[in-house]
């Protein structure tokens, strides 16, 4: 097949969905199928440095055309002629999240060359993110984007969880598929490195965040919760690791008013080898989030044999609970101290829930299984495309008889 996969961006920034939509298309690629990217040059404020052409991320293709006002739109005149032009190409295209110029845009030309397209709405259909400027939303999908979703042969969802939530607001939707991430293997990293840049890492228990540094990810309550476990527990260090989304001003004013200052400790993005020593000598990886359609960082947590803490509004909390592999709480202070308490007080009992969330990473969140997965969705939106087509011509064949009749 040939497969397209359009995004917003690539930049790291962005989270799970820039590294996943890239991970996608290599293992997609490693079953034979010829598949490229199609995507802007948006870096929050910025531009990433890559050559406004095409490139190359995990042996794919990428496409990159600059990106305009209004830049929270990811708004790219360059992106839609590219699109016009080469839609037709593809056997079907992989549309990555809602209320961006690119969706509209490669579905409407979807439309027009007769080329079926996948939706991921990453979320977007979350009661979480539908709280967000809901009347705007509302309009939007009213006037521009509905007619994307409703024509789409079929929606990505990576989670069970996300798929009953997409289907309660919507209701009759396009076939729905769950497949989730992928991970890949979490190599051992050089914790000396690690620990040359951050020293006051040095024999302590990490506790630690991974992730953007956003508002719905709640870490004002593990700052709060963390204070509790410091309390009890001298050798307890938290680690904050990820890109400031908003919140990372508001974070440190609030570690300095708990006299957390020489316990606590953000690393800002990391990725690679500083990543994979982090997770691999952490005790616990806590993610207290209101809402997480997946939940990559945790998934990684659990591939590098590391015990986790989750919150309800962590998609694949069940998987997590039902598999043994951490901790499941609500989302308020107490509970989420007790927990990561019980874990960095008990290395036997992490370890223990570690090498479970190994397995089930192992078992479940393969790249490999994922491809093959998205390539049977595939298929079958290719096949509902050509079976429309069969029935509009059917259609068209029967009408001049009926009217001589």
């Amino acid at each position: 097949m040939r497969i397209l996969h359009v995004i917003g961006s690539l930049a790291p920034r962005y989270g799970g969905p820039s590294t996943a939509a890239p991970a996608m298309c290599g293992a997609l690629a490693a079953r034979g199928h010829h598949v490229e990217i199609a995507t802007t040059d948006m870096d929050g404020s910025g531009a990433l440095s890559v050559p406004v052409d095409q490139a190359a991320t995990a042996g794919v293709p990428v496409t990159y055309r600059p990106v305009h006002w209004p830049r929270s739109y990811a708004a790219s005149l360059g992106l839609g002629c590219w699109l016009r032009r080469h839609v037709g190409e593809f056997d079907v295209l992989h549309i990555h999240s809602l209320y961006q110029f690119h969706t509209w845009y490669a579905a409407r030309c979807c439309r027009r060359a007769g080329v079926p397209y996948i939706l991921r709405p990453h979320g977007a259909l979350n009661p979480y993110h539908l709280r967000e400027h809901r009347l705007r939303k509302a309009v939007y999908m009213s006037l521009v984007e509905g007619r994307a979703l409703n024509a789409a042969a079929g929606m990505q969802y990576t989670s069970t969880a996300e798929r009953e939530h997409a289907v309660r607001h919507r209701g009759q939707l396009p076939p729905g598929f769950v497949v989730p991430l992928g991970v890949d293997p979490v190599p051992p990293g050089q914790f000396d490195e690690l620990l040359r840049r951050h020293p006051e890492l040095a024999g302590r228990t990490l506790v630690t965040f991974l992730g953007r540094l956003t508002a719905k990810k709640r870490l004002d309550l593990l700052v709060d919760a963390f204070a509790v476990v410091a309390a009890v527990d001298q050798r307890a260090h938290l680690v904050v690791a990820g890109p400031d989304d908003g919140v990372g001003q508001r974070l440190r004013a609030r570690v300095d008013t708990l006299g957390l200052a020489g316990r606590v400790s953000t690393l800002g993005l990391l990725t690679g080898d500083p990543k994979a020593a982090l997770l691999r000598h952490s005790r616990v990886v806590a993610l207290p989030s209101e809402d997480e359609s997946f939940g990559v960082a945790v998934a990684e947590a659990m591939s590098a044999g590391t015990a986790v803490v989750v919150t309800e509004g962590v998609a694949i909390h069940q998987e997590i609970e039902a598999a043994g592999a951490g901790l499941v709480v609500p989302l308020a202070v107490g509970p989420l101290a007790e927990a990561v308490r019980t874990l960095a007080g008990d290395e036997r009992l992490a370890a223990g829930m570690g090498r479970n969330g190994q397995a089930l990473a192992r078992s479940r969140w393969t790249w490999e299984q994922v491809a093959a997965d998205l390539e049977r969705m595939y298929e079958d939106a290719i096949a509902r495309r050509w079976a429309i087509r069969d029935e509009q011509l059917l259609c068209r064949q029967a009408t001049p008889d009926q009217t001589r009749g």
